[in-house]
């Protein structure tokens, strides 16, 4: 793994952290993301993606979940990789996907869009 890949995985780890903080379903935001183990790397297949496991806490539950990260287009490796583009930045939403019945992940770069303005409050 390079040192990029390293630093990608650590940073999103935070990035979901602060993803889940801001989610409107009050249920989801008791989960905190406690890093990433890639495990299957289909990056030129029909529908490039990483696929593994993250750690998500509930409460003081740990859980094993599984996870999928899609890449906007094949690559032939993981060194073609532009892992500092696949980091969702703050203020954009719709990338990630919480589904804790099936204890899956799915983060999805591609998709985010920024998020609303906050609304002003009414008098």
């Amino acid at each position: 793994m390079t040192e990029a890949e390293s630093h990608f995985w650590g940073s999103l780890e935070y990035r979901v952290c602060s993803e889940i903080a801001g989610l409107c379903r009050k249920a989801h935001r008791r989960y905190w993301c406690d890093g990433f183990i890639p495990d299957n790397y289909a990056l030129d297949d029909l529908v490039p993606r990483i696929e593994g496991r993250v750690w998500m806490v509930n409460g003081q539950r740990d859980e094993l979940w599984s996870f999928t990260l899609l890449l906007d287009q094949p690559v032939s490796s993981a060194e073609e990789v532009d892992w500092a583009s696949l980091l969702p930045p703050e203020g954009v939403t719709r990338w990630l996907t919480l589904d804790p019945r099936k204890k899956h992940l799915v983060v999805e770069p591609s998709v985010a869009i920024p998020d609303l303005p906050p609304r002003p409050l009414e008098r």
